[in-house]
C-alpha cells in the first residue's frame, strides 16, 4: 500500500496530463484511469477492487517511461528509439487491463439499472461519461431506465443524453429524406449523364445551414435552410455548369433570418429535351448578421458579480489577435457565476464537454454559451463548465441575469473566462465573424480598453 501512495503521488506531481508523446493514446489511459479508481472506491461497486492498485503502478510505471521520451524528444537524446520501442509495449500491454475494468463498469450500470439503485446509477454514469459514449447499446439502455424515473428525467447530463439522441434521430432522418429524394430524381433523369445533386448538410449538433436542390420539370430550385436561433450571413456557390444557366449572380449572398427556409435561386435548364445536366456547389457561413450596426455608445456590464483581474485585454499577447482582437479574458475560478453582459436572447449553447488543453484541436472542447443582441451583434461566453447553462435556447436574458458557470474546457491554459462581442464581415467571396470594440461599466467608470493584470469590480457587487 506504502508503495502505490509513493507511486500516485509521484504521478500526480509530474500533473494530471499524460505524456505529450502519443498523446492520442495516453490521454485515454489517463482518463480512464481516474474513472476506475472512483469506481473501485465505492462502497457499492463490484469486481473491481482486486487489481486496482496493480493497474495504478502500471500505469505510473508506463507514463514515467513516457515522460522520460518527452525529454529525450526535446533535448535530442540518444535513447528516444529505446524509450519510444518501450512505451509503445507498455501502452499495449495495459490493454487487456483497461478492457477488464471497462467490462466491470458496464456490469455495474447494468446491475445498477436491474436493482433500480438510482443513487449508484447516478454516480456511474456521471464518473463514467466517456466509456458509456463507447457502448452506444448501454447509453441507450441508460437513457431509458432514466426516463421512466422523474428524479432522473430533469437530471443535467440524462438531458443531455435526450437531446443528443433526438438530434441524432433528427440527422438520420433528414439524411434518409436526402437519400430518398435523390434516388427518385435520378430515376426521373434516366439518362447517362443524370444530373448530379450535391446536398451539403454543413452543421454541428447545435444547428447549422443546409442547403439542397429539388428537380423542378428540368430546372433546379436551390434552398436554403437556417436552423441556428440566430441571424446567419451565407454564400451559395454554384461551379462547373453545364446544361443550365443562372439568371442570379454567383455566388449568391444572402442573410439567413433565424429557423427561416427560403428558396434562393433557379438554374434553368438550357435543353429541357435532353433533359441532362451538371454542376457543382458548396456554401459557407458565418454566425451573425453582415448588416448588424453595432451599437458603438452601448456600455456592457461586466459578465460576473464581484471582481476580477483581467487575464488577457484586447489586442492579447497570445490569442487575442486578427478577427479576435477585442476579446477579453478574466481569470477565474472553476464555478464562478456568469452574468450576462446585455440583454437579449439566447441563440446558442453547448455545454456536454469536459476536455481542455492548449492544442489546437482543443478549440472543439468548449462549452458556450451565445446572445444575440438587440443590434444583431453576438455576445460569446466560452469555455463554461460542463453541464452548467441555466438558460434555455431561445429565451430572452437581461443583463445581470445568470447564465452559466465558469470553467476550463476547451483550447486553455488555466480556468478563465473569455467574452467576446462579434459581428459578421464580407471577407473575399464569403463572410467571417469579427470582434468588435466593446467598454464596460465597473465601479471604477467606464473602461473602453481594458488592461492585462488589472482588476475590475462589478457594478452588480
Amino acid at each position: 500500500m506504502k508503495l502505490f501512495l509513493f507511486f500516485f503521488v509521484f504521478y500526480c506531481s509530474l500533473g494530471a496530463q499524460a505524456p505529450k508523446a502519443y498523446a492520442h493514446l495516453g490521454t485515454v489511459v489517463a482518463q480512464e484511469l481516474f474513472v476506475f479508481q472512483a469506481l473501485c472506491e465505492h462502497p457499492d461497486s463490484n469486481g473491481c477492487q482486486d487489481g486496482i492498485d496493480a493497474y495504478t503502478l502500471d500505469v505510473n510505471r508506463t507514463f514515467e517511461i513516457g515522460y522520460r521520451l518527452d525529454q529525450q524528444i526535446q533535448e535530442a537524446g540518444d535513447e528516444e528509439a529505446l524509450l519510444q520501442e518501450q512505451y509503445l509495449k507498455a501502452l499495449r500491454k495495459l490493454k487487456k487491463q483497461r478492457k477488464r475494468f471497462k467490462n466491470v463498469y458496464y456490469d455495474n450500470v447494468e446491475r445498477s439499472i436491474e436493482e433500480k439503485e438510482d443513487d449508484y446509477f447516478l454516480f456511474l454514469i456521471k464518473t463514467g461519461d466517456t466509456l458509456l459514449k463507447a457502448k452506444r447499446s448501454l447509453k441507450e439502455k441508460v437513457l431509458s431506465y432514466a426516463q421512466d424515473i422523474s428524479q432522473l428525467k430533469e437530471d443535467p447530463l440524462i438531458q443531455t443524453y435526450q437531446e443528443e439522441k433526438e438530434l441524432d434521430e433528427r440527422s438520420l432522418a433528414f439524411t434518409q429524406k436526402m437519400q430518398d429524394e435523390y434516388k427518385a430524381y435520378q430515376e426521373v433523369l434516366r439518362k447517362q449523364e443524370a444530373i448530379k445533386l450535391r446536398q451539403l448538410l454543413v452543421a454541428k449538433k447545435e444547428g447549422g445551414v443546409v442547403v439542397y436542390a429539388e428537380e423542378n420539370e428540368g430546372d433546379i430550385d436551390f434552398y436554403m435552410e437556417n436552423l441556428f436561433e440566430m441571424h446567419v450571413s451565407a454564400t451559395l456557390f454554384i461551379k462547373n455548369i453545364r446544361g443550365y444557366e443562372s439568371r442570379t449572380p454567383l455566388p449568391y449572398k444572402l442573410v439567413l433570418k433565424p429557423k427561416a427556409k427560403v428558396k434562393v435561386l433557379t438554374l434553368n435548364n438550357t435543353d429541357k429535351k435532353k433533359h441532362v445536366g451538371s454542376f457543382s456547389s458548396h456554401i459557407s457561413w458565418a454566425k451573425g448578421s453582415v448588416e448588424a450596426k453595432p451599437d458603438m455608445d452601448f456600455v456592457y456590464t461586466l459578465p460576473y458579480d464581484k471582481s476580477h483581474k483581467v487575464s488577457q485585454g484586447f489586442n492579447g499577447d497570445t490569442s487575442h489577435k486578427g478577427t479576435s482582437k477585442y476579446a477579453i479574458d478574466f481569470a477565474m475560478p472553476i464555478g464562478t457565476p456568469v452574468l450576462a453582459s446585455r440583454a437579449g436572447k439566447v441563440v446558442e449553447i453547448v455545454q456536454r464537454h469536459n476536455k481542455h488543453g492548449m492544442g489546437l484541436k482543443m478549440r472543439q472542447f468548449a462549452n458556450y454559451v451565445i446572445i444575440e443582441h438587440a443590434d444583431k451583434t453576438l455576445g460569446r461566453y466560452f469555455h463554461l463548465k460542463q453541464n452548467s447553462v441555466t438558460v434555455k435556447l431561445g429565451t430572452e436574458v437581461k443583463a445581470g441575469d445568470l447564465l452559466a458557470l465558469s470553467g476550463d474546457t476547451g483550447r486553455t491554459s488555466g480556468a478563465h473566462l473569455h467574452f467576446v462581442v462579434t459581428q459578421a464581415q464580407a471577407y473575399k467571396e464569403s463572410y467571417r465573424s469579427v470582434s468588435v470594440p466593446i467598454k464596460f461599466l465597473c465601479s471604477q467608470g467606464v473602461v473602453d480598453n481594458p488592461v492585462k493584470g488589472a482588476t475590475y469590480c462589478s457594478v452588480l457587487k
